[in-house]
């Protein structure tokens, strides 16, 4: 507990610097008999202040789109092609980690797309899905679906082979060696690959707001629309809105994962 509450200590201290001095920085001037030179120059930042401002008058009901629906268009995208990207990719690399013909006539095709920018993607995606909801779950799933899928075929191909030689001996079936042996040594590696995979997913989804536009809704569309009208603040606002949206969706995967698996040996002190 001591070791917790000093991490927390030490984070709130780094934020509480990082926020004082760009508050500080950004009112200071450059060279003072310059008008309009600063150390940072607030017209492309802003200033934490003006960005507090900017929130509180975002989240109020003046304004037709509130920054909580923004954000919460943004967290159903990224939560829809999270869980259809693992699952699928969890799904796929159970099956070609167990089937080594399969895998190997597949490989091009696998690397092929993958290897694809999916940036490229997004024309092609609007047009098959439109601007809505279903658009921004599949570019999501476009880039999580791979994450999970390599390390699933990796975790897979990992098992040790001594275990499931002993479950055959001891008159496992081979779905009982997947369901007990295989799958339970996949997920560590599955898993190591969720953190990363909600950060990439709701990257995808707001590459797909911006395109969007206000029928796509969520913080991309707020930061396209602050470029548009030079508000540094605004866009400030949806920028540290998506970080902190990461940062709690990551936390709560790794809690998950820190449940899921504590029969491992190196979770069973955190669980």
């Amino acid at each position: 507990m001591k070791e917790r509450g000093a991490i927390l200590v030490w984070r709130l201290l780094i934020l509480l610097t990082l926020l004082g001095s760009w508050q500080w920085l950004t009112g200071i001037k450059a060279i003072s008999r310059t008008p309009g030179f600063y150390w940072i120059d607030p017209f492309f930042v802003s200033r934490p202040s003006e960005i507090l401002k900017r929130f509180v008058y975002l989240a109020s009901d003046e304004v037709r789109l509130t920054i909580w629906q923004m954000a919460l268009s943004t967290i159903q995208s990224t939560l829809w092609g999270f869980v259809v990207g693992v699952s699928s990719g969890f799904a796929a690399g159970l099956l070609l980690g167990r089937n080594d013909r399969l895998a190997r006539i597949l490989e091009p095709y696998i690397i092929a797309f993958n290897s694809l920018p999916r940036i490229a993607l997004v024309p092609l995606i609007t047009m098959i899905f439109g601007f809505g909801l279903l658009a921004k779950i599949v570019l999501a799933w476009t880039i999580v679906f791979f994450i999970v899928f390599f390390n699933t075929f990796q975790g897979v191909r990992s098992v040790d082979a001594d275990l499931v030689h002993a479950a055959r001996f001891l008159g496992a079936s081979e779905q009982q060696i997947l369901r007990t042996v295989v799958v339970p040594s996949a997920l560590a590696w599955t898993f190591a690959s969720l953190t990363p995979s909600i950060s990439f997913a709701l990257i995808g989804v707001v590459v797909g707001e911006f395109l969007g536009g206000e029928s796509g809704g969520g913080l991309g569309y707020l930061i396209i629309q602050s470029l548009g009208t030079l508000n540094a603040a605004d866009m400030m606002v949806a920028l540290l809105s998506l970080g902190a949206i990461g940062v709690v969706l990551a936390l709560g995967i790794k809690q998950v994962e820190i449940r899921l698996l504590r029969w491992r040996p190196e979770y069973r002190n955190r669980a």
